[in-house]
């Protein structure tokens, strides 16, 4: 068991600062699912993702105190940093699971929290790329930076979904639904120019295209998403009434902008894996991948929402299902990947010791 225990803290040591995006692909394929009323798979995916939630919450607050080095330099790297706001997006999920389930005090709670997170990491990041960064471009950017919208836009959803359980504050919740969706849309315009500037204009490795380059697509299901929500707003207020064709527009776009780029991930999959020959095995950063096929997947299923749209429900389920198949492949492969480690750390701690050379002087 110590070898287990060891093998685990190194696992802490150098946890993925994105980890939590497991926890996001589990939320919003327990959504979907909800969406196309499975519901004993929701649920049970929705109690998995309050357990992988605090599990990793005490992970990484064990890689915080006792590791602290390791943190610090993930906290400094622009190529790194990005991967905590999956903290922040993990905890939207669950509010809005916990908020479409009829809770009502742990959405409001888990969105205080994340508000919190949210503010305190943008600014961090934002001082840290102005003050700090040396980096060029092509070794600073990658699709994990997208999370920052994913984070973004889950607020957006969380906040016009407690207007259902705080009506005295209707107004207040759905204007700050309203700016955190445009916010999350703005950051989305300035970081895929650069994300195309750095595809078009620099040489791409194979080992360039991680899968958090999925959150290209994945970052405007969700802000289509936060559209739908703000649009199916109960009793909206006048300023919503007033900004609801642009939103609705805007929404659309959206979608169809990130609907543009399934084929062209596919495409660079097949280039990645096929041609360039990378070995396919488990990453965590494939829950990056898992994680935009339950968000598209649920915008296609809100879209019907909006008149002339009504046919999307026909694929609807049938992409809920195809999430929640790549969710089942991802957490094999991170259980398999587990007793791997689990069997590889029990070899070695049983592996006899080989006894010192004597050295002898002359």
């Amino acid at each position: 068991m110590r070898a287990i225990y060891g093998a685990w803290l190194e696992w802490a040591r150098t946890l993925y600062t994105g980890y939590f995006a497991c926890v996001m692909a589990t939320g919003i394929v327990s959504v979907a699912l909800l969406l196309c009323h499975v519901m004993t798979l929701s649920l049970a995916l929705w109690a998995a993702g309050f357990v992988l939630l605090a599990w990793l919450v005490i992970v990484y607050t064990v890689r915080v105190f006792r590791y602290r080095r390791e943190f610090m330099r993930d906290l400094y790297d622009p190529a790194t940093v990005f991967g905590f706001f999956t903290f922040i997006a993990a905890v939207g999920v669950m509010a809005t699971r916990s908020a479409l389930g009829g809770w009502s005090l742990t959405p409001a709670v888990l969105t205080g929290v994340a508000v919190i997170a949210w503010f305190g990491l943008t600014y961090w990041v934002v001082s840290m790329l102005i003050f700090t960064n040396e980096k060029p471009v092509e070794r600073a950017l990658n699709g994990a930076w997208l999370i920052a919208i994913v984070a973004t836009e889950s607020l957006a959803i969380t906040w016009v979904l407690l207007t259902s359980f705080m009506p005295a504050q209707r107004a207040t919740l759905q204007l700050l639904s309203y700016a955190f969706w445009t916010f999350g849309v703005l950051l989305y315009l300035i970081f895929i120019a650069l994300i195309m500037y750095r595809f078009f204009f620099f040489r791409v490795l194979p080992g360039d295209l991680k899968p958090p380059y999925w959150i290209n697509m994945g970052a405007m299901a969700i802000t289509t998403v936060a559209g739908v929500r703000l649009l199916d707003a109960v009793s909206p207020s006048p300023f919503l009434l007033s900004v609801r064709p642009y939103i609705e527009g805007f929404t659309v776009m959206m979608w169809a902008w990130g609907t543009w780029w399934i084929p062209l991930l596919l495409i660079i999959g097949v280039w990645k894996y096929g041609v360039a020959r990378e070995p396919i095995r488990y990453d965590p950063a494939l829950w990056s991948i898992v994680f935009p096929l339950g968000m598209y997947s649920t915008s296609l299923q809100l879209l019907t929402h909006i008149p002339g749209l009504e046919f999307l429900a026909v694929v609807g389920p049938a992409s809920a299902w195809i999430a929640f198949a790549a969710w089942t492949l991802v957490a094999a492969g991170w259980v398999w990947s587990a007793l791997t480690s689990a069997r590889r750390a029990l070899a070695a701690g049983r592996r006899p010791r080989q006894p010192e050379k004597v050295r002898t002087a002359y």
